[in-house]
């Protein structure tokens, strides 16, 4: 197979990369059995499954913890710290064991954390013990994502050189699926629909209905977890059985001698990545890309009450249902565009109309404010998979692992943004607090301006060279300085 590669003109280094991440060859449109294949796919749709329950999570532990706002808001922080703290360590489990591994890892702990959500929530659970679960199951979203993400990266690079971005937002298609049927799956098996008016809550805590209305809204949340977790369990075993091409400890050099990710070489890896400033950049517009999807996402249900009163619980989760299918609707839209847009360019596109959506939300008043919300999903759809290819397409293999756990690291935006929402909206409204996403978007579109910059002045230095490579050999030509060639200069001063 690396015969064939380098006959079609693959760096051999490509190859062997594929080959010890767990990919199979696909070589003249050939590809990977379908079993392995629709494992790697399955690990978008679970994460995506326990991301959006944390949505329908806020409302319910707000319901049975009488919770404000901005404490609502720490179910995001646990989450989301849980994702940076694993991010390092799922870089040294994938380079040391390959990405099979890292992602067997990654399941495991999340069945663990998914489980513990039964004896947790019972007897009126416990919102600091929940919080800790959620932190474990974060913990192991981040192997599965910092494997998943550059794993599907190369295989499509090496199906066709600079496709690896299409492929990435093809497979992250399936994670909005995901989402929608855990939103769907909380909506129905978590949210009763049941909710006590203020003047009943309020001066009434010693009441025993209460006391019991508040424990059985906490154990609702048990159940749900439990089966998530066994199918969870159940997908962790599959990886661990199924039978990939190679899934060697470590990647190897070009001589082919193998490296260990040792905590020396971590730090010189990321000593490399400070230094590298377009990975930087996009380091810092993944934070403030997540920080306002979690945001515009995570009070969606208090937004629609908040803009339409009357509405119940129940039918406000539509909107986040109705918001993921934008959201998928809007990923694959974005494909296709991508196939003829460049990737920066409709970033920076979608970033600027994402910040317009949340200002007429925070705005507009009734209906017209819910929809904008919602529309907020069709732009975000393509940030994601597009900032995180942008962010390591300028890393080699030997960077391309850790440089991957950095930017699933800068998902912790996720876990500073929300709380700050919820305390502008226990101040002044919710609506308000809209504005915190739309000033994270003006992030994004300012990195996508900067990325698309340097593109064309990349592009403009190749021409150059190009056109010096095509000189002729007697041909001497003067630099240009400011409008003039330095020879005429000379001239004018021996003159």
């Amino acid at each position: 197979w690396l015969s064939e590669g380098r006959s079609l003109g693959l760096p051999t280094s490509r190859c062997v990369m594929a080959l010890h991440t767990g990919g199979e060859p696909r070589m003249g449109g050939s590809c990977a059995s379908a079993w392995p294949l629709g494992l790697i796919v399955s690990l978008f749709f679970l994460w995506g499954a326990a991301n959006s329950l944390n949505d329908v999570l806020i409302r319910q532990f707000s319901k049975a913890f009488a919770l404000r706002d901005w404490e609502a808001g720490l179910v995001q922080s646990a989450f989301y710290i849980g994702y940076f703290f694993g991010g390092l360590p799922a870089a040294k489990v994938a380079h040391e064991y390959g990405y099979r591994a890292a992602v067997t890892v990654g399941l495991c702990l999340f069945s663990a954390g998914s489980l513990l959500f039964y004896p947790v929530s019972r007897g009126g659970g416990s919102y600091g013990g929940l919080l800790c679960c959620l932190y474990l199951i974060a913990f192991g979203l981040a192997f599965l994502e910092a494997s998943a993400n550059p794993w599907v990266k190369v295989l499509g690079d090496l199906h066709r050189p600079n496709f690896g971005s299409v492929a990435l937002n093809v497979a992250q298609s399936f994670n909005p699926v995901g989402a929608f049927v855990g939103v769907g799956g909380g909506r129905w098996f978590i949210l009763d629909g049941t909710e006590l008016p203020a003047s009943t809550v309020e001066g009434a805590e010693s009441n025993a209905a209460l006391s019991e209305y508040r424990e059985h809204e906490a154990a609702l949340v048990g159940p749900p977890y439990v089966v998530m977790g066994l199918v969870v369990g159940a997908v962790a075993c599959a990886f661990r059985c199924t039978r990939f091409p190679d899934t060697a400890a470590s990647s190897q050099g070009a001589g082919g001698v193998k490296h260990s990710l040792s905590w020396t070489r971590l730090r010189t890896s990321a000593g490399r990545l400070v230094r590298n400033r377009s990975f930087g950049q996009g380091v810092l517009a993944q934070f403030f890309y997540v920080a306002a999807q979690v945001s515009v996402w995570s009070f969606i249900i208090r937004f629609v009450q908040f803009k339409v009163p009357g509405t119940d619980e129940k039918a406000a989760a539509d909107f986040i249902s109705i918001s993921l299918c934008i959201f998928i609707l809007g990923r694959f839209v974005a494909s296709a565009l991508m196939c003829v847009i460049q990737d920066c360019v409709l970033l920076r596109a979608y970033a600027v109309l994402a910040f317009g959506c949340c200002g007429i939300a925070a705005r507009a008043g009734g209906r017209l404010g819910v929809a904008a919300v919602c529309a907020t999903s069709f732009f975000m759809s393509m940030m994601f998979p597009t900032i995180f290819s942008l962010a390591i397409s300028s890393l080699d293999d030997e960077d391309r692992e850790v440089g991957a756990s950095v930017v699933v690291m800068a998902i912790v935006g996720g876990a500073i943004a929300p709380p700050i929402m919820g305390a502008i909206s226990d101040a002044s409204s919710i609506a308000a607090a809209y504005w915190v996403p739309a000033s994270c978007f003006i992030i994004v579109a300012a990195y996508a301006h900067c990325t698309h910059r340097q593109s064309v002045v990349g592009a403009d230095d190749a021409d150059h060279d190009d056109a010096d490579a095509d000189q002729e050999p007697g041909d001497v030509r003067a630099p240009i300085v400011f409008g003039h060639r330095s020879g005429q200069n000379e001239d004018e001063d021996a003159d």
